[in-house]
C-alpha cells in the first residue's frame, strides 16, 4: 500500500475476491453432490477464506490514514502549539484547515469506496485524528528545553485555544454520526483523551482544582503502560509548569499499585507483531511509545523508567508503515 490510490484499490479487490468466494461456494453446492461432512468443511474452509479477505479490505480502507494525515502534518503539524497558534489564531484556524482537509479527502473516499468501507476509513481517520493532535503536543514537549518557563506565554490562552481545536474536530465527526451510527462510540473513546490532558495540563496550570491522581487514572487507562504513563504525564506538566514535572513523575511511580490493578498491561500488544489485521498509527500507546524511543530529551527522572519502554516495545514497533 504506497498512496490513497492503492489503499481503495486494495479494499475494493479484497471485498470484490470475497464476494466472488461466496458465489463459487454456493454455485459448488447448487451443483454437486456432497456428503454432510464435505458440506460442514467446505463452510468452515469457506468462512476462513472470506474472513481473510474482509480483514484485508478493511486493513487497506483504514490505512488512507497514513495518506490523508501526511498533507496536514506537512501543513499545520510544525505550527500546532506554537507562539502564533496561541496569540494570533484566535479563529483555530489551524484545527480548521485540519477539518477541512479531511473533509476534502471524504469527498474522493466517498467516491472510491462502498459504503462500509468509507465507515471502516472514518473510524481509522477520527482515531488518526486525536492521535495526530497529541502527538503534536508531546512533540512541542520534546523540544521545549527549558526546565524552568512553560512553552506557553500564556497557559490560559493556550488551554482555551485547545478546546476551540478539540471542539471544531469533535463536531466534524460528529456530524458524521447520523449516517454512520457505529462512530458515535469511536468519538466517545477517542476523544476522551484529548479532554483528559486538557484537564491535566489545566491541573498543572493551577486554572482548576481537579486532582491529578484522577485523571492520571484516566490516562493510564488509555496507554496500559506505567512507565508510558510517568512520560506522557512528565511532559504534560513539562509543558505548562516545568519545575514539577520531577513531582508528576514521583505521583505516577507512587501510584503503581493502583494503577496495574485498575489497568493492568496489555497482554496482547505482542499480537502486534504479528497480526495482519492489525493498522500501525490508530494506537496512542504505540505512537508515544515510538516517540519516546527517539527522544533526546532530558528528563528529571531515574535510569531505567527509558528501558522500561524499550524493552515492552521495541519489538512492537518493528513495523510501522501499513502492509504492502
Amino acid at each position: 500500500l504506497q498512496d490513497l490510490e492503492t489503499c481503495y484499490a486494495a479494499a475494493n479487490d479484497f471485498t470484490r475476491m470475497g464476494e466472488k468466494a461466496e458465489e463459487a461456494i454456493d454455485e459448488l453446492l447448487a451443483e454437486c453432490e456432497l456428503t454432510e461432512e464435505s458440506i460442514a468443511t467446505l463452510h468452515a474452509t469457506s468462512s476462513d477464506l472470506i474472513a481473510l479477505y474482509s480483514s484485508d479490505a478493511v486493513y487497506a480502507a483504514q490505512s488512507v490514514h497514513f495518506y490523508v494525515f501526511e498533507p496536514i502534518d506537512e501543513a499545520i503539524g510544525a505550527d500546532l502549539f506554537g507562539q502564533e497558534w496561541e496569540e494570533t489564531l484566535t479563529h483555530n484556524e489551524l484545527a480548521l484547515t485540519l477539518v477541512r482537509t479531511l473533509e476534502d479527502f471524504m469527498t474522493d473516499i466517498e467516491q472510491f469506496l462502498d459504503d462500509f468501507m468509507v465507515k471502516k476509513s472514518v473510524d481509522a481517520i477520527a482515531s488518526a485524528s486525536v492521535i495526530f493532535y497529541v502527538r503534536c503536543l508531546l512533540l512541542k514537549a520534546e523540544n521545549h528545553s527549558s526546565v524552568k518557563v512553560g512553552c506557553f506565554n500564556d497557559n490560559a490562552k493556550a488551554l482555551e485555544r485547545m478546546s476551540g481545536d478539540i471542539k471544531i474536530m469533535r463536531d466534524y465527526f460528529e456530524e458524521l454520526v447520523p449516517n454512520m451510527p457505529a462512530l458515535g462510540r469511536i468519538i466517545e473513546q477517542e476523544f476522551e483523551i484529548l479532554e483528559t490532558i486538557h484537564e491535566c495540563m489545566s491541573i498543572a496550570a493551577e486554572l482548576t482544582d481537579s486532582e491529578a491522581s484522577d485523571f492520571i487514572i484516566v490516562l493510564h487507562k488509555k496507554l496500559r503502560d506505567v512507565s508510558l504513563t510517568q512520560h506522557v504525564a512528565g511532559d504534560i506538566w513539562h509543558l505548562v509548569a516545568p519545575t514539577k514535572e520531577r513531582q508528576i513523575w514521583e505521583l505516577v511511580k507512587s501510584m503503581e499499585a493502583e494503577l496495574l490493578q485498575v489497568a493492568p498491561p496489555d497482554e496482547g500488544g505482542d499480537r502486534h507483531r504479528y497480526d495482519r489485521s492489525v493498522v500501525p498509527g490508530l494506537r496512542l500507546d504505540e505512537v508515544a511509545a515510538k516517540l519516546y524511543i527517539d527522544s533526546k530529551r532530558k528528563r528529571p527522572i531515574k535510569a531505567g523508567a527509558l528501558e522500561i519502554i524499550v524493552s515492552n516495545w521495541k519489538m512492537n514497533l518493528t513495523n510501522d508503515e501499513p502492509n504492502a
